[in-house]
């Protein structure tokens, strides 16, 4: 038995979910208002007893298990909720492999000095003589005692070596200052000195609150750059840090949406406004675990963006120079190509709001904090957003000009996943630049080697499969197939590519975290993704040198599992793919047949407009398995084909 399996042994679903949501008996479930959602007519969250499950059969249409529920109500990754559950049931969890307890003990060494420096900057901001100019200009942002001891913010002294000196004397060696990001090293005089001189420092957390890094402003008006982060280290970095995020965790969750901001200064100014659901990127293009971070906490995501920051075309067409070059060192703020994919990738909701020019969310606060919900409502989704910012000044007359734009906007079209959603834009882009919608498709962008029409024959819009839903009786086989999935992915990873290519060219979603059942089987695909994308997944061992205990214990039971007989990589691609379709059909059968029995037993045909509703889902559902079917049938087809084309020695 798995330490999860024993943890849901020991704690009842029923008894967790009552603790905050009103249940009642319904038959053999209990039912009540969804958490996650505003509801009040129709009570349309269920709990399962049986199954030990939950689901939401309204607006958020979600479901799980009981670390799926914990995780989602306090916006918690696994290895959290792991934590606490196990905690409440008294379950005691086993110690980490020696590797990433070694990790652990470096980690917290280093946590608990960039805690400590968060305070000693803190301290000098607020008592040293040398930081009355620092006081004066957080005066002048007009920055609150209570936000200044909220965020902490501090001050760095003009030194080259007082920073080192203190934390010397405190028992931390030059090594621990260079390895938190505190001083830094010139190899060729071999010297070592203050990183940050001059500053006010900002700490930076991470979601769980710990300060990983700084953020430093320069208070020389001419001193460059105008901030300077902390350096990448085992605790920092800031492709996977979102400022303030660890503040705002409940307010997201509350507002139902997340608000991206540029800078610290916006967060500090929008947080001391009673605006508390708004963090501030790391001063790159937002990354999909960034978005993945803010994904447990809610599906809305809004970008306030400077206008002099991405609002200008000659900023969007750096974007396309950046991609064709590869010039990963451009400060790239916003990068609607990626945005599009994560928008389909993490089914999220990501809009973009320009703010007035020469104004930063910052200033808009302090002058007016009315205006700052004024301006939100104002955002526009992300294409919507792309197409007014390269059609706002264009000539329509000048047909290649037109076709540039094209070339830009048609890759975000197509990498849209809702076909409802991909065809409103072709139609709102065809009618912006005033041409037919026919020839918009065959629009060659500068990336592609084949027209867009030559692709469409074989790939059509793809539909999106559905969440998890409670399984009953089919659970087994279900879980059959993706055991059998995950065990052979950990044996042949290099069998994935070829799983997720066939799956993309079958109008099919690639395999994601929500296709699996349980959260530990979703956490553990999540890791397994990373290093598949990453190029460093070589072997499983690879794998399990970061993998916590328990994620751990579910890889050596996936190991036992029979690998496959067959070397032919095609062929198991095949076969891994039709699971796949397999469990996505399963599922979508019974969670329309779940839908169904909930409309007749809720008996909502009184309630036209919920009743219409629920009906939609319904036939949504099986529009999703027709499709499912179609795909099943055609790669069931192709791998026989195949299979007597090899048996043929046809190659």
């Amino acid at each position: 038995m798995t330490v999860t399996e024993e943890i849901k042994n020991r704690l009842d679903i029923v008894d967790v979910i009552s603790e905050t949501v009103n249940l009642r008996k319904s038959g053999r479930s209990y039912a009540g208002f969804c958490p996650f959602h505003p509801n009040t007519r129709t009570p349309a969250f269920f709990v399962f007893p049986e199954t030990q499950t939950w689901r939401c059969f309204g607006a958020c249409a979600e479901g799980g298990d009981l670390f799926s529920y914990v995780m989602k109500r306090e916006g918690w990754d696994f290895k959290e909720a792991l934590r606490v559950l196990a905690q409440k049931a008294g379950v005691t969890l086993e110690t980490d492999v020696p590797v990433d307890k070694a990790q652990k003990a470096v980690e917290d060494r280093l946590g608990d000095l960039l805690a400590a420096a968060a305070t000693y900057f803190h301290q000098l901001l607020l008592h040293a003589p040398q930081a009355e100019a620092a006081r004066e200009y957080v005066s002048r942002r007009q920055l609150s005692p209570e936000t200044l001891d909220y965020f902490q913010v501090g001050f760095a002294l003009d030194s080259w070596d007082q920073c080192r000196t203190h934390f010397n004397s405190q028992g931390y060696d030059d090594q621990d200052l260079v390895d938190a990001g505190l001083l830094t090293e010139n190899p060729d005089k071999g010297t070592r000195y203050d990183r940050f001189r001059n500053r006010l420092m900002i700490p930076i957390r991470d979601g769980n609150g710990r300060v990983v890094g700084f953020g430093a402003r320069t208070l020389d008006p001419d001193g460059l750059p105008k901030y300077l982060n902390s350096p990448q280290t085992k605790l920092f970095d800031k492709s996977n840090l979102l400022f303030g995020l660890d503040g705002a965790k409940r307010s997201i969750r509350e507002a139902r949406q997340a608000v991206i901001v540029e800078g610290y200064m916006d967060v500090m100014q929008a947080w001391q406004a009673g605006f508390r659901n708004v963090v501030a990127q790391m001063g790159t293009a937002l990354t999909q675990e960034q978005l993945g971070q803010l994904k447990r906490l809610t599906k809305q995501f809004v970008l306030a963006l400077d206008a002099d920051a991405a609002g200008a075309k000659a900023t969007l067409r750096s974007l396309q120079v950046a991609r064709e070059t590869l010039d990963r060192e451009l400060d790239v703020r916003f990068d609607a190509h990626n945005l599009v994919r994560y928008e389909g990738r993490l089914q999220a909701d990501i809009r973009i709001v320009t703010l007035p020019e020469g104004n930063d969310p910052d200033k808009i606060i302090r002058e007016d904090p009315t205006e700052w919900p004024k301006l939100l409502a104002k955002a526009r989704p992300v294409v919507e957003y792309v197409i007014a910012v390269l059609t706002q000044d264009l000539d329509m007359g000048d047909a290649k000009g037109k076709t540039a734009v094209a070339q830009q906007i048609v890759p975000l079209i197509e990498d849209i996943q809702d076909p409802v959603e991909r065809d409103h834009y072709w139609q709102r882009l065809a009618h912006v630049l005033r041409v037919d919608e026919r020839a918009l498709r065959q629009v060659r962008r500068p990336d592609r080697k084949r027209p867009y029409t030559e692709q469409a024959t074989a790939v059509k819009p793809p539909v999106n499969p559905p969440d998890p839903i409670p399984l009953g009786k089919n659970l087994s086989a279900i879980k059959k197939k993706e055991d059998f999935f995950l065990s052979q992915s950990l044996h042949h990873p290099k069998a994935l590519t070829d799983v997720q290519q066939t799956l993309h060219q079958a109008n099919q979603p690639i395999v994601n975290a929500n296709d699996f059942t349980t959260t530990e089987d979703r956490a553990l695909w999540q890791q397994m993704a990373a290093w598949s994308r990453g190029g460093a997944f070589v072997t499983i061992q690879d794998l399990c040198d970061s993998l916590d205990r328990a994620l751990l214990d579910r890889v050596e039971h996936l190991q036992t599992l029979a690998p496959t007989l067959d070397a032919n990589l095609d062929r198991l691609s095949d076969q891994l793919v039709i699971a796949v379709l397999d469990w996505r059909i399963e599922k979508t059968r019974q969670l329309r047949t779940d839908l169904l029995r909930f409309v007749t037993d809720a008996k909502l045909q009184g309630d036209a407009e919920a009743y219409q509703e629920y009906m939609a889902r319904v036939q949504e559902l099986s529009v999703i398995k027709g499709k499912l079917d179609e795909a099943k049938n055609a790669m069931s087809a192709s791998s026989r084909r195949r299979a007597e084309d090899a048996s043929l020695g046809r190659f």
